[in-house]
């Protein structure tokens, strides 16, 4: 079974969780154990030649970013080090803040081929979601390694927390992103001699490690997208790819690929979690982080993701 729902009490036990769900669908575990640098849990698994480490963090943060924390990064192999923290060829950690339990639910999502993927999504309290997960990219061209590892994290200041377009808030496969947060999208396309060539969202004009995706952005690949709601004909709305794409030089982008089973779509006329069927096809939809509210409120407007249930 590639989709499942689970509950779990904190961070600790839902990684727990992911470390069951995984090994039953194909997802061989490497390591779970306590972290040496933070208190917290690490579990590393792969699936074929994609390596991903799950981390926990209990504590730090601030008012703005608050704790507890999950988070990810993709690497190269595996090795038993004293610090679970530390793999070969590694990204960097990417988070999801404010995953304090117990969790309304927990829904997991995963295949192995053709392209492997762990998509989690948690339901913090009933209606407020945070999206994490690892996969390699339905690839655009020759792409080498296009493993992707990404986290949610909401900035909780009260000016910002309900403006779902603010720059502050780091959203998954999106980059417009200020340095507020920590980025919480990182893929690795390796090219021109340089391995691992791992790109991120990022706020610095002509970074050769920068990665445009997302809706928010005016200029962001999917950007036309976002202003178009469901239809009024069908009350359906479409969705859409989460496009990626790195410089190549010469203020020239190439596309690199999209995730798998996974879409952008506006919920104006759906609700947190329901589901889709589209003839063959079954599609859950959840906020962004939490469908429109009260100024004040955390809201992520209608901005969601749709994720494929795949059984």
């Amino acid at each position: 079974m590639a989709y499942a729902t689970s509950a779990a009490n904190d961070p600790n036990e839902l990684l727990d969780k992911l470390r069951v769900f995984a090994q039953g669908n194909g997802w061989a575990v490497d390591g779970w154990r306590d972290r040496t640098v933070r208190v917290g849990k690490a579990l590393s698994v792969h699936a074929g030649s994609l390596y991903a480490t799950f981390l926990t963090e209990l504590s730090g943060g601030d008012s703005s970013r608050p704790p507890p924390f999950v988070g990810a990064f993709g690497h190269t192999g595996y090795a038993a080090n004293a610090n679970a923290d530390v793999q070969t060829d590694a990204s960097a950690q990417v988070w999801t803040n404010y995953v304090q339990g117990p969790y309304s639910a927990v829904h997991f999502f995963s295949a192995t081929a053709p392209q492997p993927y762990l998509h989690i999504v948690l339901e913090t309290q009933a209606g407020t979601f945070k999206h994490f997960g690892t996969g390699r990219l339905v690839t655009a061209g020759l792409v080498n390694t296009a493993q992707y590892v990404y986290g949610s994290q909401w900035y909780y200041d009260p000016s910002y927390i309900s403006s779902p377009d603010d720059v502050r808030h780091a959203v998954a496969f999106d980059d417009y992103w200020a340095n507020y947060m920590s980025a919480v999208t990182r893929v690795r396309c390796d090219f021109d001699g340089v391995s691992p060539r791992w790109h991120g969202v990022s706020d610095t004009g002509g970074d050769s490690r920068a990665l445009s995706c997302g809706w928010r952005r005016r200029g962001a690949p999917i950007n036309l997208l976002k202003e178009i709601g469901h239809s009024t004909l069908t009350g359906r709305a479409p969705g859409q790819p989460l496009w990626c794409s790195v410089p190549r030089g010469g203020d020239l982008n190439t596309g690199v690929g999209h995730p798998p089973d996974l879409r952008f779509i506006r919920l104006d006329s759906y609700a947190p979690g329901e589901e889709l069927v589209l003839g063959s096809d079954r599609w859950k939809v959840f906020p962004v982080h939490r469908k429109n509210g009260p100024a004040g409120t955390p809201n992520s407007g209608v901005y969601g993701y749709a994720y494929r249930i795949t059984e």
